[in-house]
């Protein structure tokens, strides 16, 4: 198995920290704890996998994150062999090179196999967010007991999931409260986007991984297409994480003879976030990333039909979305595989603009959740990395 210790460009000087995330999420999250260590120890190598972001703050990534990004069981299983490879590679060149310390970052298939052999052979592991142990499957504690010095969770009600099982754990709020401003700016974002600020405008968010936009894209604009038929004035934006995404989507828009109603952006999720009235949203952090900006919400997503057979079948919570976990109650409505129509769709969000009672209420809760997640998570993150990993003579900042 071939070993991408010869890929590190420059001299190692230490401490020597192995970092590896395996999409968008994680490549934010990465970006701030290496920021934050880096003001600790400024001479730190940083090796590892990460996206733009990692590598903007000095990761030098042994291979493009993208080749980890994919989602559902059933999407695992086709990209297995190339994964599996991926890994023994990984774990071959991280036991050459000795890291001081491994940090995971969300990924938990792929990271828990790193952070168990690793462990076994003398070098500290940290699993930065932990596993949805409170959704499905608290069993795995016991395993990953073995695997980590230490799991660093996003949420308040996770901990004492670890405390139960003696794991060291350490909340840290979640870094998007950071990155999100506390009164987000509609008006500025709509000159931004050169839109009316009496416009009614929805985002739509299908997705960061292209299982995900292909699945929602055509579902999404057909909602948008029954909305306008209603509503001729609505105007939608939807963010496209990349130039092939952005290529499906528009192909879809054009399909439907939308182009006019509708505005495709590179990137700029949390900014098309901020220019909107109402979202609908897909993935998991995008559902807390919207509730952070304090829009009223739907939620839709839809899996391989594998994948949602084997979640349903192990799930212990009744909800998807982190803000109606957070809250511990149906603050935004949910439509899950079948029940993800555009006709369900298009009704609830319908629903949702006539009623000012139910989107006060979503507010009033996505207020107390930015405040309960803001707590300064890349410092706290690696002040307990820093503490279970035992790295000497941290710098003061």
């Amino acid at each position: 198995m071939a070993s991408f210790a010869k890929s590190v460009q420059q001299p190692i000087s230490h401490p020597v920290i192995a970092l590896v995330a395996g999409e968008a999420s994680g490549d934010t999250l990465g970006e701030g704890l290496i920021r934050s260590l880096k003001q600790r120890f400024p001479h730190a190598t940083f090796i590892g996998v990460g996206g733009t972001k990692m590598i903007g703050q000095g990761l030098q990534s042994f291979f493009p994150m993208e080749k980890l990004s994919v989602m559902g069981i059933f999407e695992v299983l086709k990209h297995l062999p190339e994964l599996l490879k991926l890994r023994s590679s990984l774990i071959q060149t991280l036991l050459a090179l000795k890291p001081d310390v491994f940090i995971g970052i969300d990924a938990p298939d792929f990271n828990f196999k790193i952070e168990r052999v690793l462990k076994s052979n003398g070098i500290k592991t940290i699993h930065y967010v932990g596993p949805s142990v409170w959704a499905w499957r608290e069993k795995r504690l016991v395993k990953i007991k073995q695997c980590v010095d230490g799991v660093l969770v996003l949420f308040p009600f996770e901990t004492p999931y670890y405390d139960k099982y003696q794991i060291p754990v350490k909340f840290v709020g979640h870094p998007l409260a950071n990155e999100v401003p506390e009164s987000p700016n509609l008006e500025q974002a709509r000159v931004y986007f050169q839109l009316s600020v009496l416009k009614t405008v929805v985002g739509l968010l299908p997705g960061s991984r292209m299982s995900e936009i292909r699945l929602m894209t055509p579902v999404y604009l057909q909602a948008a297409k029954k909305l306008l038929e209603i509503m001729p004035d609505l105007h939608f934006l939807i963010p496209c994480v990349h130039q092939a995404a952005q290529l499906l989507i528009a192909e879809q828009v054009a399909l439907l003879g939308l182009q006019k109603q509708i505005t495709l952006v590179s990137g700029q999720a949390q900014k098309v976030m901020e220019a909107s009235n109402f979202l609908i949203v897909t993935s998991g952090t995008a559902t807390l990333e919207a509730a952070l900006m304090k829009r009223p919400i739907i939620i839709a997503i839809k899996v391989h039909p594998f994948s949602y057979w084997l979640m349903k079948k192990l799930s212990t919570t009744q909800w998807i979305g982190l803000p109606n976990v957070l809250a511990q109650q149906s603050l935004i409505p949910e439509f899950i595989q079948e029940e993800a129509t555009a006709d369900k769709i298009a009704l609830a969000l319908g629903k949702l603009m006539a009623d000012t009672k139910q989107q006060h209420k979503q507010l009033a809760a996505f207020d107390v959740q930015y405040h309960q997640l803001k707590q300064n998570a890349s410092e706290l993150a690696a002040d307990a990395v820093v503490d279970w990993a035992n790295l000497s003579q941290p710098l003061t900042h």
